[in-house]
């Protein structure tokens, strides 16, 4: 405890008021100062009288670091269990089962089938302009067109989902269901599925909704079958999935979605620098990507990437939503994880100061 000093006393901050410690100070009331009940005033006072303001910024200030300190840890806590930590892959055998089902049905195979030739149907409708009521003035631009790009990977993602089935089907016909599932494995075929998956998804609705919404000009596009085709079935097909197939979509891929998008607009870049016209003969890929005014086209872009993100947000929302009403989450929660789907993986635990 600290004992009373009849030396002068210089006053520092403490929990008090500016003008509660005026008001103590003033000569009418420094004699209630002294009284022994004032001993939380007191703790206020400095007996030398040699800590002034500058002790007391000193003070502040090293408990402003040592709490901006606590918070620099915590973020870098945070990014490093972001970045070092591994999710638990899917289990493998939802790459081929419906979200309703535990095996794969013969209904379920002649869908993947189908959903898989309507893609590949759209791709030549669109190589070979049919459906179109205003062909184009060239056919050699066809791949600069991020509708086009979208459409490659979708297609793609659908036939290694029908490989996919189709080799889970035969399994099933010539081995038990248990040991059909036991060699089924998370393998390179089953990661790129997942990839090239989660991008269609969120590439689709975003390519559907910024060309109607940015786009479309009604004095130089037509609403055709091919048009439909490229933008409106394209989303139409991908959501139809989503409902369907019990693949999920996590929240931490969103920047796999971003990665395509920046090597289409690294593309449209040099396919400008380089002097390529669109099909109407036009010196860029689309209005709104314009690179002769490259400041607008930036904010843009970059526009475009962020609701590419709430895009994907939201397609993890529905997705969980539609496992918790079909249960779908809980179908493997009981089985021990074992090295055929390589579901071992050591958790690790991240300090938070």
């Amino acid at each position: 405890m600290w004992g009373y000093d009849h030396r002068p006393a210089a006053f520092i901050e403490c929990p008090f008021t500016t003008q509660h410690h005026q008001h103590l100070m003033s000569p009418g009331n420094r004699a209630q100062v002294t009284s022994p009940e004032f001993s939380s005033v007191q703790l206020c006072i400095t007996p030398e009288g040699a800590k002034t303001k500058d002790s007391l910024y000193l003070k502040s200030s090293s408990y402003c670091g040592r709490r901006g300190m606590v918070n620099n840890i915590f973020c870098r806590k945070i990014s490093r269990a972001w970045l070092q930590t591994k999710s638990n892959p899917p289990h493998p055998r939802v790459f081929t089962e419906p979200r309703i089902q535990n095996i794969t049905t013969l209904g379920y195979l002649i869908y993947r089938w189908m959903i898989s030739l309507l893609w590949i149907s759209i791709i030549v409708c669109s190589l070979f302009d049919y459906g179109s009521s205003k062909p184009p003035k060239t056919t050699y631009t066809w791949p600069i067109y991020l509708t086009n790009w979208d459409l490659v990977i979708g297609a793609i993602q659908s036939i290694l989902g029908v490989i996919l089935v189709t080799k889970r089907w035969t399994l099933q016909k010539t081995q038990t269901d248990s040991n059909a599932c036991n060699i089924i494995k998370y393998g390179k075929l089953e990661k790129l599925y997942y990839v090239l998956y989660t991008i269609a998804c969120t590439l689709a609705v975003g390519v559907t909704v910024s060309y109607w919404a940015a786009v479309y000009d009604s004095k130089i596009h037509t609403i055709d079958p091919l048009n439909i085709m490229l933008h409106v079935c394209n989303s139409l097909l991908i959501l139809m999935d989503v409902l369907i197939v019990s693949i999920p979509l996590k929240f931490r891929h969103f920047w796999w979605c971003l990665v395509l998008i920046l090597f289409y607009l690294t593309f449209s870049i040099i396919y400008y620098a380089a002097g390529g016209l669109d099909k109407n003969g036009y010196h860029h890929i689309y209005k709104i990507l314009d690179w002769k005014k490259p400041g607008i086209t930036i904010l843009i872009a970059l526009g475009g990437m962020l609701f590419l993100v709430m895009v994907h947000c939201l397609l993890c929302y529905l997705t969980i939503l539609l496992s918790r009403i079909c249960k779908s989450d809980m179908k493997y929660m009981e089985e021990p994880p074992s090295a055929s789907n390589e579901q071992t993986q050591k958790s690790k635990d991240v300090e938070i100061v």
